[in-house]
């Protein structure tokens, strides 16, 4: 249950108005009108609560649950217990989703430039503008309608930042254009000096990086994560992709829209990612290579070469995970005969 010191609950809801806010079946509700207080995990709800489970694995932990009522697919609903109000649904997750949404929206910071930013007269700033303390926002910074920039961040000169967006606590933006509805989290940044040098035995010579980090509309990039500014072509992050903390992506890179990039994972220079890929854990990808549409590569994978749309690779260097699943069948194999031959 969200502990109150933190998080603000926005009301309270009937189990009618939740079915029908996610467009659900409701199944054992013998009151609909009853008011719902709050969500919960399933193992710590609590009457007045609402919880879901999307999968059998979590079907013991009804039968104890004290929940009101449990947002479930079909196929569980006949494990769920008489006394258990159900709201059936297809994706219960996303469901469950709306309905946290519903019960806790997104905050914004109030309005106004706090007495301690550092605004340059020739900044432009949108109505409803929220500037924390500390925060700089440079000479030729455009800042949209509605803008939240955080404590201690900075905002390069001719830096734009479209109407929504949220530059989080001690964030830096250089060079970048940033689109509407971006959520940028503590400590990113954003249009930084790609990573290119040109070395010999004279010495080593910086590549001036002369691009710009171009984020579109709706995307959120994690804490702690950086996006390199193009060499010369600009760095890319198309609509509606989410890039989780700590992620490296390198300068001149290509990513597609409604991509999923998780913790840790590096993108190095002029590398393309298709649209919707999903790039999981500690993945690198290599420079000047390209994936594909929808290509989905499994956690720790190191992938060097060019992958088609579609497939599903794992590994270091990354294969179809048809074959990475033979090469991790065929070490534990070794593991036993080695193990045979000691004995």
């Amino acid at each position: 249950m969200p502990d109150k010191r933190f998080f603000r609950k926005s009301g309270t809801y009937s189990i009618a108005d939740l079915a029908a806010r996610v467009g659900g079946e409701l199944l054992h509700c013998r009151d609909p009108e009853r008011i719902i207080e709050d969500i919960a995990a399933v193992e710590e709800a609590t009457a007045g609560d609402i919880c879901f489970v999307e999968n059998r694995r979590y079907v013991g932990a009804l039968a104890s649950s004290a929940a009101s009522v449990c947002i479930l697919p079909r196929n569980i609903a006949d494990r769920a217990p008489d006394s258990l109000a159900l709201i059936v649904s297809d994706r219960p997750r996303r469901a469950f989703a709306k309905i946290a949404n519903l019960f806790y929206p997104e905050e914004r910071a109030p309005t106004g430039v706090a007495a301690s930013a550092a605004v340059d007269a020739v900044a432009h700033l949108g109505e409803g503008v929220s500037i924390g303390p500390g925060a700089v926002i440079s000479a030729g910074a455009k800042l949209g309608d509605g803008v939240t920039v955080g404590a201690n961040s900075f905002v390069g000169e001719n830096v734009e930042v479209g109407a929504g967006s949220v530059v989080g606590e001690n964030a830096s933006l250089s060079h970048c254009l940033i689109g509407e509805r971006v959520v940028i989290y503590p400590g990113a940044r954003i249009g930084t000096c790609g990573f290119g040098f040109e070395a010999d035995e004279a010495g080593v010579i910086k590549m001036p990086q002369l691009g710009r980090a171009i984020i579109e509309d709706d995307v959120e990039i994690g804490a702690n994560s950086c996006v390199d500014r193009g060499s010369g072509p600009d760095t890319v992050i198309g609509r509606g992709t989410m890039i989780d903390n700590l992620v490296q992506i390198g300068h001149n890179v290509q990513v597609g829209k409604g991509c999923i990039i998780c913790g840790q994972a590096g993108i190095a220079g002029s590398a393309k990612i298709g649209n919707y890929v999903v790039i999981a854990g500690q993945v690198g990808v290599a420079g000047h290579i390209e994936l594909g549409d929808g290509v989905q590569v499994a956690a720790q994978s190191g992938v060097t070469s060019t992958t088609a749309p579609g497939e599903k690779i794992g590994g270091a260097p990354a294969v179809p995970m048809r074959d990475f699943r033979r090469q991790v069948a065929a070490i534990k194999s070794l593991g036993r005969r080695n193990k045979d031959l000691e004995k």
